[in-house]
This record gives C-alpha cells, sequence and structure tokens, in this order.
C-alpha cells in the first residue's frame, strides 16, 4: 500500500532532476557562448588598440592633423652623457 506513493514521489523527483540537469546546461552552454563571444571582442580590441599606438599612425597624424614637422638641426639640445 505505501508503494505506491513512494514510486510516485521518486518518479516526481527524477523528472525534477532532470529538468534541472537540462536547464543547468542550457545554462552553462549560454555562458560558454558569451564567454567566447567577450574573448572575440577583447582580441579585435587589443588589435586596435596596437594600431592606434602605432608609430606609422603616430607621425601621419601628427604631420596631418596638427601640422607637426621634424625639428631642424637648430632646434635640438643635445645632452652631455
Amino acid at each position: 500500500m505505501w508503494t505506491i506513493p513512494v514510486l510516485i514521489a521518486l518518479s516526481f523527483a527524477t523528472v525534477w532532476l532532470r529538468l534541472t540537469v537540462v536547464h543547468t546546461t542550457y545554462e552553462l552552454d549560454q555562458a560558454n557562448k558569451t564567454l567566447n563571444n567577450l574573448k572575440l571582442e577583447k582580441e579585435k580590441l587589443e588589435l586596435r588598440v596596437a594600431q592606434l599606438r602605432s608609430p606609422r599612425r603616430l607621425e601621419a597624424l601628427a604631420r596631418e592633423k596638427f601640422k607637426l614637422l621634424p625639428p631642424t638641426p637648430e632646434k635640438l639640445i643635445r645632452m652631455k652623457e
């Protein structure tokens, strides 16, 4: 007589446990996708920073935007060692 309620309770527990596993697996997959997307974005941003810090780019920017030129020999000050 007591076996039927116990079997029903175990059945519900099994279903609940399986749903919990499925839900947790889905959350882990979503977290992994987010992590991969953030890693790709970080790589792109690091590349952009490297491009922005490029000496060629900075020199061109100095010449074009700020109208800077290399110093003439008269403007150079040599320091003694």
